[in-house]
């Protein structure tokens, strides 16, 4: 019988005793394998008496009783939870889970800095994990804004294990909260000249270059990451939006439809498809692209408004009305209904303009454009009350707008 099955029959016949009241008989193993199970998927009552059941069969068992402070801390029982871990560290000094957990429950009490001497202690008991403790440091640190020191113990976790993406991430995370752009450089072209096989750290360099608008570094650095895994999706990514801002358009539509190839189609990548083509002046191809991304994501609202943005910069107003209506019944937008709102001016329906202007304004902030063209709505269908109000909430929140001054002097 296989693992999978020896498995699901473990869970069954505890909960069949559980059921029936019976008493069976499962070994220490088994019952860690229940209760770990009964967490991992969320179900903490039968965690509960999972742990109950276990310590009757197994009395006062260190490893069921640290799985017992595992559910007090899940549970928001941090006060019972320290007071059974604090009884386990007495029985079992060396035990790392104790301090492990202990700085999880310090730092879901915000005891940021009781968390890292947890976990500084733990460091030292065997079977640590340095570059978990470190990264686990990193985040305590990061909590109290201390990037510099969230930086140093990246940096160590690092040097444990170079591959550690996570602490390669902080690490850069680090300089960017400290606005150290240029120094985030220099640390990723060091840790590469050590470690020239991290498809990762030529990623973060990419990006870098990216952001200084050193777009050729950025494509060696792209291709560095994609000749160590020529499946990596977000290089490829990377180097469709470097040829597209360089305006090599064609180029940036081969990179984008690889990642087509590599991976399952998603709305993003649909719509920076069609964004391209949009660019190119292709509207049939643009079209047909906002459309496989609305297909994939009906919720997509930035296909959807660029779609309808489409259509009236071609002066396809009623095919530009009709997908408007339909997005509007999909997705809540402030732009969306703002374009809604000014296809309804365009064919004169000032009533449906007037429901789609009221909508805009309780979907967002306040958008000076939207309360003058609603104001001149009101105005236009003789609505003087809502006009007035308008334009009374409106002062208060441009009071130096000359627009809104006219208009009311106007009135």
């Amino acid at each position: 019988m296989s693992n999978a099955h020896n498995y699901e029959d473990l869970i069954r016949r505890f909960e069949t005793m559980l059921q029936t009241n019976e008493i069976y008989f499962f070994d220490l193993e088994d019952f860690l394998t229940i209760i770990e199970h009964y967490i991992n998927s969320g179900d903490y009552n039968l965690a509960q008496k999972a742990i109950k059941s276990g310590l009757n069969q197994h009395n006062n068992n260190v490893d069921i009783l640290l799985y017992k402070a595992e559910l007090y801390s899940l549970k928001d029982q941090l006060e019972n939870a320290e007071k059974l871990l604090g009884y386990l560290s007495d029985l079992e000094p060396e035990r790392l889970e104790i301090p492990m957990l202990e700085a999880e429950i310090y730092s879901r009490q915000n005891l940021h800095e009781k968390a890292i001497e947890a976990l500084q202690q733990a460091l030292n008991l065997p079977g640590a994990d340095p570059t978990e403790i470190y990264e686990m440091m990193t985040v305590e640190y990061l909590y109290m804004d201390r990037y510099n020191e969230a930086l140093n113990t990246s940096i160590k976790a690092l040097k444990h294990d170079p591959e550690s993406s996570m602490s390669l991430f902080n690490a850069v995370s680090c300089y960017d909260l400290t606005n150290r752009p240029d120094d985030a450089i220099i640390f990723l072209e060091n840790f590469l000249d050590k470690n020239p096989f991290s498809e990762v750290g030529w990623s973060l360099l990419a990006k870098k270059y990216i952001d200084n608008g050193q777009y050729h570094k950025a494509l060696e650095a792209i291709d560095f990451a994609i000749a160590i895994d020529d499946k990596f999706l977000a290089a490829y990514y990377d180097k469709a939006y470097i040829f597209s801002k360089l305006r090599r358009y064609e180029e940036a539509l081969i990179f984008y439809k690889i990642t087509l190839d590599i991976a399952d189609p998603t709305a993003f990548t649909y719509y920076h498809i069609a964004r391209i083509y949009q660019r190119m002046n292709d509207v049939k191809h643009a079209t047909k692209y906002f459309l496989k991304a609305i297909n994939e994501d009906p919720g997509h609202f930035k296909s959807w408004i660029k779609l309808v943005e489409l259509k009236i910069e071609n002066n396809e107003w009623q095919s530009a009305l009709e997908i408007a209506q339909r997005a509007s019944e999909i997705v809540s937008h402030q732009e969306l209904f703002e374009l809604l709102g000014d296809i309804h001016i365009h064919f004169k329906n000032w009533n449906e303009a007037i429901s789609a202007f009221e909508m805009s304004l309780k979907l967002g902030d306040a958008n000076l454009p939207d309360i003058i063209k609603l104001s001149d709505l009101y105005k236009r269908t003789k609505q003087i009350e809502k006009f007035r109000n308008l334009l009374l909430k409106a002062k208060q929140q441009f009071p130096d707008s000359k627009e809104i001054q006219s208009l009311m002097s106007g009135s």
